[in-house]
């Protein structure tokens, strides 16, 4: 019998996997395991990002720059309500990422997901990924002043 961890966990898993934002049907997958209400922590923003439609556009966003971006999981650990997952990311910068235009470099960093699961739903969610990095990638920041 599947416990609370892992069916949080499954939950997790199904996110990360089919709920990746080049995949076809992405928004469809967040409107079955995400809260409305949820709160989406980016890259320790002052301000949380509130609501699913707000997080799918931001999100949708940050797809445009990387249109070819692929994850790779490579860790997941549950524990009661949460659940942490590392993944891999490649991707060529081929549209404008968070203001930034087109490099047409390639990227590849890793990040961390942490995501709080409540009846099945996520209700918050951490992201964190090394944002300088991808900017001295992307050739933005000189590496010998990172």
């Amino acid at each position: 019998m599947d416990t609370l961890i892992d069916k949080n966990k499954a939950v997790a898993l199904h996110f990360a996997k089919d709920g990746w934002g080049t995949n076809p049907g992405w928004t469809k997958v967040w409107d079955e395991l995400m809260s409305p209400d949820v709160v989406y922590h980016f890259n320790s923003s002052a301000e949380p990002i509130i609501g699913l439609e707000a997080n799918k556009e931001f999100n949708a966003g940050l797809f445009v720059g990387f249109p070819d971006i692929k994850q790779r999981l490579e860790d997941a650990i549950a524990e009661d309500d949460k659940v942490v997952y590392r993944t891999t990311l490649q991707g060529t910068h081929t549209g404008n990422f968070l203001g930034t235009p087109p490099t047409g470099k390639r990227v590849k960093v890793n990040d961390f997901t942490l995501l709080r699961i409540v009846e099945g739903k996520i209700v918050e969610w951490w992201y964190e990924c090394n944002l300088l990095e991808v900017m001295t990638q992307l050739g933005l920041i000189p590496e010998n002043e990172v």
